[in-house]
């Protein structure tokens, strides 16, 4: 028996090994090896399994690491699939998506010997050997290696081996495995003759009630203690077992438990029974909810999932990252089984994660909710994809596998033969586009549950809003006359800042030094509270110097309005109001988040400052006024979807006003009012928004009407890279005129966000109105390429051109 193995390294090559006939009942598709790879063993995943090789020389594999496979057949097809279209090796693609449970990994540990008197070392080995001294009992090549920053950490290492200078040991380490409790139970075939305590009887009489136990769970409810549990095992009237226990993390919140149960409207029923008469169909199926905001979609989707789960099948509810919040998963929580739902995402421990993923391939999961990731999950059975919020940019991953969630969820469908929902009250244009022409059907919500009107929306021209200084204020007097007539009424206030690129940064008054990130081409943004500056792509932080290093000057100005600004600029204006912001630095604390949200439901804060933090997944149903402070932000971006990224935007957020009883009011501030987005924003206008984008959209063959690839170049010298960038770029213009200039090719240029965490950043766009000859392209320059002096990501159907 051979198995193909993919590894997690850049290629696209599969790789054969024999399988022991000890090892060959063990081996299916799906779980992991350990095998020999050069020098040292790696972790792989059986692909493929076959009964001869063509293969000479063929290694056996060391190890099997699964007792049950952690994919089956029918997933690989569909991460296959993505891997092709991402245009990423199907091992890292793997290794990607799958938890990294019981991986093994090997390493070398380095430990320094004694040095004789004649040996002379170079300067790079003199380094490593004074590093090699602080550590005695050695360390991990891996960390030496950062250490010393040396690139070429191996050779040298393999060269004071011979030199007789290091000790190389081999090791491994296994990231996680089964968790595995002792559980107590007595014996039936002793009865107990002897003299027994009293705290032994009780014991015994404890156990007789309960039958079996956890060894913690005993000492905990019984009072007992394990030295009394040990002498009744050595004594054998009690015995041991062992069993998996399924780690899980808490889904606890105090907000939406106690909902009311809800009357679907018609337009509601409507839509709900659309999708459920395609789920007993067992055919693709994918369907758009277009649904204003607060018109109930999230009833519908939980209709649905129950509906699937009553006809035996499974669902995956995705929402972005920023949407999974207590408050959305205690609502699920009430309506399903709690051990039948896995809640998925970035936040939960790595062991947790691969104990939910295989419980959810055994079939004992039904719902899986979570971001992106999540859509990966091997549920048996599926019938239904939910995906709410279906614009929402962070569907799309940036780096390594550059997928979309949504794309991706469409082709599950197709593969499980499920329906698919995309939920949103601003659907992406490319899946409005889909809808129109048949490709989806579509389904309307449009109106609010219990006919509550849409807010209404003002929008306000700051080109005419100069204070006495001749600036323009952060407030226009529209704005603070809002804000305190809500006040007045005991109502509640929200105030949206686009955060990107609106942030404060420091400038010195005298010479004009602007704080820069030494890493990235960014200004360092100003974190007032802690009295620090920080770069939000690296991280690198320094404490804000009361005087310029440039010049020595003192006047060192804040311009720009961060979420903090904006918090103490409100504070003044209004010294009595209970205000709170929440954005990723106040909710950075577990639990952080779900508190503003209680205290915002409890009505104890009057004025919520927000970033994009606060547009999704919340339901305020005391929030009357809402305020954007700058529209113009997202409109500005070097991208020719900023046009549909303001828009909903705008809308979302301006959707989180007027949820109960009273009626809410959105005023936005811009210097450009007569933007088309903004004037069908006013109007809460999507379909004539639509009309507008689509044909300009054509005009120019930006998708829907053409696919994009991004390749992103980067570098840690800038020369090596704008030379390597060049090459490709030529190299790409000539593969494109042999396909007589199918693919346009536009690049490479600079990247907007030119240095990055020390790297130089250049982008090539290749774009094509046919989807085949762009990939086949970029697979071609890719091979022709080969090993480049310069970092390539492919990023297909890019969302983000920063």
């Amino acid at each position: 028996m051979f198995a193909n193995i993919a590894l997690n390294i850049p290629t696209d090559h599969l790789f054969t090994y024999e399988v022991p006939a000890d090892l060959q009942e063990q081996a299916t598709i799906g779980k992991r090896v350990f095998i020999p790879f050069g020098r040292r063993k790696r972790t792989g995943f059986i692909v493929e399994i076959n009964t001869s090789s063509c293969v000479d020389k063929v290694k056996p594999v060391a190890e099997i690491l699964d007792e049950e496979p952690l994919f089956g057949e029918d997933d690989l097809k569909f991460y296959k699939w993505t891997a092709d279209y991402f245009m990423y090796p199907l091992g890292k693609t793997l290794a990607e998506i799958i938890p990294a449970g019981s991986e093994k990994k090997d390493f070398l540990w380095i430990t320094p010997l004694p040095r004789p008197l004649d040996v002379s070392l170079s300067a790079a080995q003199e380094k490593i050997c004074a590093i090699l001294r602080q550590y005695p009992q050695g360390i991990p090549l891996g960390n030496l290696g950062k250490l010393s920053g040396t690139k070429n950490i191996t050779k040298i290492i393999y060269d004071l081996h011979l030199a007789g200078l290091v000790q190389i040991d081999e090791k491994q380490k296994r990231q996680l495995a089964p968790h595995r409790e002792k559980i107590v139970m007595l014996n039936p075939d002793k009865i107990p003759a002897e003299r027994l305590s009293e705290k032994q009887k009780a014991l015994i009489a404890f156990l007789q009630e309960r039958k079996a136990m956890a060894l913690n769970d005993l000492i905990q409810e019984s009072g007992t203690s394990y030295a009394i549990i040990k002498r009744l095992h050595d004594k054998g009237i009690i015995k041991f077992s062992e069993t998996e226990k399924i780690r899980t993390t808490a889904m606890e919140s105090a907000i939406g438990q106690n909902e009311i149960p809800v009357v679907l409207n018609s337009h509601q029923q409507k839509a709900l029974l659309t999708i459920s008469t395609n789920l007993g169909k067992n055919v693709f199926t994918p369907l758009l909810l277009h649904g204003v905001t607060g018109s109930g979609k999230t009833e519908v989707y939980l209709e649905a999932i129950a509906n699937a789960l009553k006809n035996n099948g499974s669902a995956i509810y995705l929402v972005p990252e920023i949407a999974l919040t207590p408050q959305l998963i205690a609502r699920i929580q009430g309506r399903f089984d709690h051990g039948q739902i896995a809640v998925l995402h970035s936040g939960i421990a790595e062991s947790v994660r691969y104990d939910q993923w295989r419980q959810i391939k055994r079939g004992r999961i039904k719902l899986v909710i979570g971001a992106r990731s999540a859509l990966f999950a091997p549920l048996p059975d599926l019938k239904l994809i939910v995906i709410d919020e279906e614009h929402d940019a962070s569907y799309k991953q940036d780096e390594r596998l550059c997928y979309h969630a949504r794309d991706l969820a469409v082709v599950k469908a197709r593969f499980n033969n499920a329906v698919v929902v995309l939920g949103s009250a601003t659907p992406g244009i490319r899946t409005y586009f889909n809808a129109r022409n048949k490709k989806y059907f579509c389904l309307e919500i449009p109106e609010r549950v219990g006919n509550k009107p849409l807010p209404g929306i003002e929008i306000i021209d700051m080109k005419t809003k100069d204070d006495a200084a001749g600036k323009t204020p952060v407030f226009s007097a529209e704005l603070i006359a809002a804000v305190e007539t809500t006040l007045l009424k005991k109502e509640q206030t929200l105030l949206f800042l686009n955060k990107r690129g609106f942030d404060t940064f420091l400038v010195c008054a005298a010479c004009g030094y602007n704080f820069r990130c030494p890493n990235c081409a960014v200004s360092l943004k100003n974190h007032a509270a802690e009295g620090v500056i920080k770069c939000h792509y690296c991280n690198y932080t320094q404490k804000a110097l009361p005087v310029c290093p440039s010049c020595g000057g003192s006047r060192i100005l804040s311009y720009g309005t961060g979420t903090q600004k904006l918090e103490a600029e409100i504070k003044k204006l209004f010294p009595e109001a209970r205000i709170e912001r929440m954005d990723s630095d106040t909710t950075a604390a577990r639990g952080a988040q779900e508190k503003i949200l209680q205290k915002l439901q409890r009505r104890e804060i009057d004025i919520l400052v927000g970033t994009q933090m606060i547009t999704k997944g919340h339901d305020f149903p005391f929030i009357t006024l809402v305020g954007v402070i700058s529209a113009d932000t997202a409109l500005n971006m070097p991208d020719f979807r900023a046009a549909e990224k303001t828009f909903q935007q705008l809308i979302q957020v301006a959707g989180r006003g007027g949820r109960g009883t009273a009626p809410a009011r959105v005023l936005i501030q811009t210097f450009n009012p007569q933007h088309y987005a903004l004037k069908h924003v006013r109007k809460h206008d999507y379909k004539s928004f639509y009309e507008e984008e689509i044909a300009i959209r054509k005009d120019f063959k930006y998708p829907p009407f053409s696919r994009i690839i991004n390749l992103r170049l980067s570098a840690t010298k800038k020369d090596v890279l704008e030379t390597q960038a060049d090459l490709l770029g030529k190299t790409a213009k000539k593969l494109a005129a042999r396909q007589r200039n199918k693919v346009e090719i536009i690049g490479p240029a600079e990247s907007p966000l030119a240095k990055i965490q020390g790297r130089w950043r250049r982008q090539m766009l290749l774009k094509s109105e046919n989807a085949g000859s762009l990939h086949q392209l970029v697979r071609e320059l890719l091979q022709q390429v080969g090993k480049s002096a310069v970092r390539i990501t492919v990023d297909v159907d890019p969302e983000n051109f920063m």
